[in-house]
């Protein structure tokens, strides 16, 4: 929602709370612009590819991250980020961050000058392609948005745990040191590892109902893999937060509020004349003035590109009109709808909602949540009939769980990539040299311009040499690797993606393979979680016919795998 800049003789009065909603200087525009929310995402998506991409799969990717945050995307957002990228190649030609490699497929340019200096890597990953100079067009210009972050000096000894913390008040006592903090730009501030931005997360309630939103552009493989629902609402603390009133937590709490009223709106009343947008403005802004704001606890997740590079302070707003409340519609574009749970009866499928929703749900409202593993099938056909069946999953997921039980259960043979990879780089097995070393050299394999033909080539010929008609295969990581493998198979090739909550496959990974490893951290998961040859994991899901949510238990978790297996034989049909 837009807001323009009220007198001050017009404030709204105040509520008897903290610190009051200030209002941005240019209410017409968004700071950064989309734009630079188009450039960020193509830099941080890029950072992390192992190869050129097209703008689709920029933006597929930065969708599945949720880097486009709470920005609008435009209807075609593939068009806008190949606009976006040509126009800053052109405008700035060798001072660009981003170069072509081909017509339609971008990497950075600092990615360029590396694999020019390196052995490994195609042809195209060296060379940049100048594409046909046209006028290079006027490119709006807008005000730079300056957020709050931490130094990793000042966060990397408190914020050590993963998940909610529910001693806000220890925690931000240390975090808000002014030796450590500093207003950044937000574009930079996004590309940084080595700070943390402040958010807030607010949840809405309104006595035994809580307010969630489903997000308006997610595909429907997104939607599985990250979720489509949220019961948290907030955004970026920036410098126009923090006022003399606001000074003792830096803004904190006026950010919950303001981005509340952006984020929601009350639905327009007919007045005498016609109806006012500036009484819409200020009914909503009054409804959230009015609200008790109750601070929860710090949301730390380092699981993901984002997550590290955000440190969330999670509110709760009281709204104590319902009639008023029920009313209560979307106020920002990238919102599909709103609704409320009644959690004196209602419960919730955690897999709808994406990561942070979940563990705020776990931590709150545990008797809300429906413990069950999920299992949702895209393309039947594809499982019943396809020659192979590859399981794809992140670490820690359940996948090799999942390929081994289906295997026995359909008497299905089970070919595991790991041996052959290890042995078309003439290398130990992962067993022998551990899993940090392993991806070292299986990224470096799988960067070689013919590293993914040559793993696709043996798994196939794996294959052939079975007398079954069909098999299961364990551990594709590459997307290169298994379109070579799909189109050697002519397309006979089916993929089960598992997904598992990211603090939940730590446990997993940590009985697994660190039993009797006290000091096995998270952090030292993350670094064999988050290693450059996973990265391609997630967008693997997007090829799936079918995805299988891991959850709640290993009883739960092979009853759904008996679903899957009476799927695949044809059972269920």
């Amino acid at each position: 929602m837009l807001f323009e800049r009220p007198d001050l003789d017009q404030m709204l009065p105040m509520r008897g709370y903290e610190t009051p909603i200030v209002l941005p200087e240019n209410g017409h525009d968004r700071a950064d612009g989309e734009g630079q929310t188009y450039l960020r995402v193509a830099e941080i998506v890029l950072s992390e590819a192992l190869s050129p991409l097209k703008a689709r799969e920029i933006v597929e990717r930065g969708i599945e991250q949720g880097l486009f945050g709470d920005h609008v995307m435009s209807r075609t957002p593939e068009k806008s980020m190949q606009a976006r990228l040509s126009i800053d190649i052109l405008s700035q030609g060798k001072n660009s961050r981003f170069a072509r490699t081909s017509k339609g497929r971008f990497t950075l340019r600092s990615k360029l000058s590396d694999s020019r200096d390196s052995e490994g890597g195609s042809e195209e990953d060296r060379v940049e392609y100048l594409a046909k100079r046209r006028d290079t067009p006027k490119v709006l210009r807008t005000p730079k948005e300056e957020v709050l972050c931490v130094d990793e000096q000042g966060f990397r000894d408190v914020l050590t745990f993963q998940g909610i913390d529910t001693d806000p008040a220890e925690i931000l006592g240390r975090l808000l040191k002014d030796k450590h903090l500093h207003y950044v730009g937000r574009s930079e501030a996004e590309t940084r590892d080595d700070a943390k931005q402040f958010i807030t997360y607010v949840l809405v309630q309104c006595g035994q109902r809580l307010l969630f939103f489903s997000r308006s552009y997610l595909s429907r493989a997104a939607e599985f893999l990250r979720g489509s629902k949220c019961i948290g609402f907030g955004g970026h603390v920036s410098a126009a937060d923090m006022d003399i009133l606001s000074r003792g937590d830096r803004g904190l709490s006026a950010c919950a509020r303001r981005e509340l009223a952006e984020e929601l709106r009350l639905p327009e009343r007919p007045k005498r004349g016609a109806p006012s947008e500036v009484g819409l403005d200020r009914a909503t802004l009054q409804l959230f003035q009015g609200a008790s704001l109750e601070r929860l606890a710090v949301l730390n997740d380092d699981s993901s590109g984002v997550g590290r590079r955000h440190v969330a302070v999670v509110y709760r707003a009281w709204l104590s009109d319902w009639e008023q409340a029920r009313r209560l519609q979307k106020g920002d574009s990238s919102i599909k709808g709103v609704n409320w749970i009644d959690l004196s009866k209602d419960t919730v499928d955690i897999a709808e909602y994406e990561y942070w929703s979940q563990l705020c749900l776990r931590k709150f409202y545990p008797s809300t949540v429906v413990a069950k593993a999920k299992f949702e099938v895209l393309n039947a056909a594809r499982l019943l009939s396809d020659r192979i069946i590859a399981v794809s999953g992140r670490i820690g997921s359940g996948k090799s769980e999942t390929a081994s039980y289906l295997s026995e259960r359909l008497d299905i043979p089970l070919i595991k990539t790991g041996p052959l990879l290890a042995e078309l780089m003439g290398s130990p097995l992962l067993g022998e040299i551990g899993r940090a070393e392993f991806q070292t050299r299986a990224l470096s394999f799988i960067r070689d311009e013919r590293g993914p033909e040559k793993l696709a080539m043996a798994i196939l010929d794996k294959v052939n040499a079975l007398s079954k008609r069909r098999c299961l295969v364990d551990g594709i990581r590459n997307l290169s690797t298994y379109e070579n493998l799909k189109a050697k198979t002519l397309g006979s090739l089916a993929l089960l993606f598992v997904q598992t909550p990211p603090d939940l496959a730590f446990d997993m990974y940590r009985a697994r393979e660190a039993t009797g490893t006290l000091t096995f951290s998270y952090r030292d998961f993350l670094k064999v979680y988050d290693a450059p040859v996973e990265a391609e994991i997630t967008s693997l899901g997007r090829n799936a016919s079918a995805y299988i949510y891991n959850s709640f238990g290993l009883e739960a978790f092979r009853r759904t795998l008996d679903h899957v297996v009476n799927t695949i034989s044809g059972a269920d049909q």
